[in-house]
């Protein structure tokens, strides 16, 4: 839980002190699908039983929505590969997840860091002694949104996936730390007004 956190928080203070240059026009009621794929890392705690092959790869696709110019909401959806199953050789701990989140962006242009929070769901494979479970997620993470053309962006995540009441710890909770990075498309929003100019009276 520790190393995840100071994950976030390095990456959080990298992308606050790289977003000065983040300017474009305003994103609120923009739409969106983000394609993405990336690691996943789930606690190597002493006693788990997980074997030494804790990450592995991630995919998966969100579509959301900006409701406003520093608040949106998204469905994500993703299946993970990490190498869960000490006991089984070979196997796949084919994690599938699910879940809405929210985002609060620090600028109002597609381009801008944001925080995420979120609750979903994870349905695990542990292992052929417990088979697949079903646990209650918390998501928390950090990102950055970088916008290519009016329609195109790239976009960096690192989430920590808290997967609640894991049975492997006997009820406690399991961190999954996923760091991925995919591309947006982008339709629909608000166009940028300019200010109207107003002459002298009498003419």
């Amino acid at each position: 839980m520790k190393k995840s956190l100071r994950v976030l928080t390095a990456f959080l203070a990298m992308i606050a002190a790289g977003s000065a240059w983040a300017v474009g026009p305003d994103a609120r009621g923009e739409t969106y699908i983000n394609l993405f794929g990336g690691n996943t890392f789930f606690d190597q705690a002493a006693g788990l039983g997980l074997g030494s092959g804790n990450n592995g790869g991630v995919v998966g696709v969100r579509l959301g929505h900006r409701i406003d110019a520093h608040l949106g909401v998204e469905a994500q959806v993703a299946a993970a590969f990490a190498h869960l199953q000490g006991e089984v050789k070979g196997g796949n701990a084919g994690q599938y997840s699910g879940a809405v989140i929210g985002n609060l962006y620090a600028f109002a242009s597609p381009s801008t860091p944001y925080l995420s929070l979120g609750l979903g769901a994870s349905s695990n494979l542990f292992g052929n002694r417990l088979g697949r479970s079903t646990e209650l997620m918390g998501v928390f993470g950090v990102g950055y949104q970088q916008l290519l053309g009016r329609h195109f962006g790239l976009r960096l995540d690192v989430q920590d996936q808290m997967l609640f009441n894991a049975p492997v710890l006997g009820g406690q909770n399991l961190n999954d730390v996923q760091v991925t990075g995919g591309l947006s498309y982008f339709w629909g929003g608000s166009e940028r007004k300019a200010f109207p100019v107003i002459g002298p009276k009498g003419q």
